[in-house]
């Protein structure tokens, strides 16, 4: 059950990947780039820290291993073909976010502490949602692709399985953290594509 629980993971953010990176191309989908910079600054240290510490296990951490490469294809795929309207620039909360990554790896380089360094980053990645979600709220639209973010909430309540078969509380974290914020973000993506637009 564990291994194919993985390998659903990966085929899933292979696939969704692969049609949200050809929805932005096609200029159908209008990701927030500060946001998915943002999700790198984290992504990376939150890989590297789960590496290092105690315990790990690349399956029990399929999640965070394929996040990664699932971020960083899709941050390229912005950069490349995204549109610029220029809306994707730093606020405030963008740079302090960048600065608490930056924080946090320096702990970890002084401290060596890897558990506590994780579970800081999996913090910053809830952080930042929120340029995305300001976007959305106060344009009072969907400008996001439901390729990019309902697998998240499949994948995330999938690899809850073989983190919790292993007692694997870092990959438990990092799913939850994941399964909650993909579904808020799923949640107030219908809304503005389904509910309000009917009202209007």
């Amino acid at each position: 059950m564990k291994d194919i629980c993985v390998w659903y993971i990966v085929v899933s953010q292979t696939v969704f990947g692969c049609l949200y990176i050809l929805k932005i191309w096609k200029k159908k989908a209008s990701p927030t780039l500060t946001t998915w910079i943002l999700f790198f600054a984290g992504c990376m240290p939150s890989s590297a820290t789960y590496f290092l510490a105690e315990n790990w296990d690349i399956k029990s951490g399929i999640l965070n291993t394929t996040d990664l490469v699932y971020v960083t294809a899709i941050l390229l795929a912005i950069i490349i073909w995204g549109k610029r309207d220029g809306e994707d620039r730093f606020e405030t909360l963008e740079k302090w976010c960048l600065a608490g990554a930056v924080a946090v790896v320096c702990y970890w380089i002084v401290t060596g502490r890897t558990w506590g360094s994780n579970v800081l980053m999996q913090c910053l990645m809830v952080v930042a949602y929120i340029p995305m979600l300001h976007k959305m709220i106060s344009q009072r639209k969907n400008r996001e692709s439901f390729f990019g973010w309902l697998p998240g909430v499949l994948n995330g309540a999938v690899a809850l399985y073989p983190a919790i078969h292993e007692g694997n509380a870092l990959s438990v974290i990092y799913a939850v953290r994941s399964l909650t914020s993909c579904i808020l973000t799923s949640a107030i993506m219908a809304y503005y594509q389904f509910i309000r637009k009917a009202k209007s």
